[in-house]
């Protein structure tokens, strides 16, 4: 499935064994809901700071700019307690890229689930279906 991003309609593509995914704005406001909001609540305490204004007018790429620099590497931001939707909308706003391959994804999960006393129990097919099921999150096929 690929994901179109200006409809935001899903289409097989052919079955990409490694497909990427990414945020899609358009689907978080398709819901209704406000980007800045749903996104500005997930930032850490230093990009909060840094932005010290109304986050629900930010632009997508004004606050992807603040997860990047501000959030990555900052520890306790990406956490093994996170559901894992939580996780990988996390993982995909830190990331230095805007898309990312499902195997790269996986492994940043699994490597935060390796520090965990709990880790689910999920293969990378698993989480594969979970993220072409994600349009709630934002997260689609890029």
């Amino acid at each position: 499935m690929t994901e179109d991003k200006a409809s935001g309609a899903a289409s097989n593509g052919g079955g990409e064994e490694n497909p990427r995914y990414a945020i899609v704005p358009a689907l978080i406001e398709r819901q209704g809901r406000s980007l800045g909001v749903v996104l500005g609540s997930r930032l850490c305490e230093g990009a909060k700071a840094k932005a010290s204004g109304d986050l629900s007018g930010m632009t997508y790429p004004a606050l992807r700019k603040l997860f990047k620099e501000r959030c990555a590497g900052q520890d306790g931001y990406l956490s093994p307690q996170h559901p894992t939707l939580e996780t990988v909308l996390r993982v995909l706003l830190a990331a230095p890229d805007d898309a990312m391959r499902l195997s790269d994804i996986y492994a940043a999960v699994n490597d935060l689930w390796m520090t965990s006393a709990w880790s689910p129990s999920i293969g990378e097919s698993g989480m594969r279906r979970l993220l072409d099921n994600a349009a709630s999150y934002g997260i689609a096929r890029a």
